[in-house]
C-alpha cells in the first residue's frame, strides 16, 4: 500500500465525518429577491388605482338643489366625498324663481354642469324680464352675469347674454316711463282744471294740455310697436271732466272743485307779495 493511503482503521475512528456544504456558486440569485419585487410592485399599483380615483372623483361637480335653494359641489382629490365649490361668481348659491325648476341634478362633468346652469340661468332671467306685473330686472341681470362667468360659454352665448341684457335695461326704463306716466296724469288733471278755470297770472293751460295729451298718445304708440299692452305698463287715468255750464243759465253753474289747501296758500302768499 502506498504510504499516502490512510489505514483501513483510521477509517472507522470514533470521529463523526465532517460534512463541507457545497458552496453556492456565484451570481445565482436568492428566493427572498423576487418577493420583494412582488411587493413593491403590488404597492405601486395600489397608489396609481389610488390616485387615479381620486383624480376621477376630483373631476366630478355636483348640482344640489334643496327646495328653491341650488349649490354646487366638487368631489374632493380622493376616491370618495365632495364640498362646496365657488371658484367664481357664477357657482355660488343661488335661488330658484317660482316655476323654474332643474332638470338635471347629481353628479356630471363641468361641462354638463356649466350647460345646466346656463339654461337655469336664461331661464330665470327671460321670466323675471317678461313678467311687468312682478317681474326683478335686478335678478335677471344677476342672473346673465352668472351665466357669462361660467367656464365653457360659447360666443354664440355670450351674445345672447348680451341681448337679455339689453332687455333688463328696457325693462328698467318701462319702469321709470310707468312713474313718469303717473306724474303726467297729475299734471294733466291740474292743466285741465286750470284750462276750465282761466287763470289771472298763467296763460295757455289749454296748450299744456294738448302737449301731454300728445305725449300719452306717443307712449301708447311705442308701446304697441314694442308688442307691449299700453294700459299695464302705463297705467292711464282718466283725466276729470267738467261739464260746462247749461246754456242761458250760467249763473247757476256749480262752482269748480276747490284747489288744494296748498295752492291757496301759494295764492294767498302771491297776493299778499303784489
Amino acid at each position: 500500500m502506498s504510504e499516502q493511503t490512510p489505514p483501513v482503521d483510521d477509517l472507522f475512528g470514533d470521529d463523526d465525518p465532517q460534512l463541507v456544504e457545497p458552496e453556492t456558486p456565484l451570481g445565482k440569485p436568492q428566493r427572498q429577491f423576487p418577493t420583494a419585487l412582488g411587493v413593491a410592485l403590488g404597492a405601486i399599483i395600489a397608489l396609481a388605482l389610488f390616485w387615479y380615483a381620486s383624480s376621477v372623483q376630483h373631476d366630478r361637480y355636483f348640482l344640489i338643489v334643496e327646495g328653491d335653494s341650488v349649490h354646487v359641489e366638487r368631489g374632493y382629490f380622493f376616491p370618495f366625498g365632495s364640498g362646496a365649490f365657488s371658484e367664481s361668481r357664477a357657482y355660488e348659491p343661488f335661488q330658484l324663481s317660482v316655476g323654474v325648476k332643474a332638470k338635471k341634478t347629481g353628479s356630471m362633468s363641468v361641462k354638463d354642469l356649466d350647460k345646466e346652469l346656463l339654461r337655469i340661468y336664461m331661464e330665470i332671467s327671460k321670466k323675471e324680464i317678461t313678467d311687468l306685473a312682478v317681474g326683478r330686472p335686478d335678478v335677471a341681470e344677476d342672473m346673465l352675469w352668472r351665466a357669462q362667468k361660467l367656464r365653457s360659454t360659447s360666443v354664440m352665448d355670450d351674445r345672447r347674454l348680451l341681448k337679455l341684457l339689453g332687455d333688463v335695461a328696457f325693462r328698467r326704463g318701462l319702469k321709470e316711463v310707468k312713474g313718469i306716466q303717473s306724474r303726467f296724469d297729475q299734471a294733466l288733471e291740474q292743466f285741465t282744471l286750470a284750462a276750465m278755470r282761466g287763470g289771472e297770472s298763467y296763460k295757455g293751460a289749454d296748450k299744456w294740455v294738448t302737449s301731454i295729451t300728445s305725449l300719452r298718445r306717443e307712449f301708447r304708440r311705442l308701446a304697441v310697436e314694442s308688442g307691449l299692452d299700453p294700459d299695464q305698463i302705463l297705467e292711464e287715468r282718466v283725466a276729470p271732466k267738467v261739464a260746462p255750464p247749461p246754456k242761458g243759465d250760467e249763473t247757476k253753474a256749480e262752482p269748480p272743485t276747490p284747489p288744494p289747501a296748498d295752492e291757496e296758500a301759494a295764492a294767498d302768499a302771491g297776493a299778499e307779495g303784489k
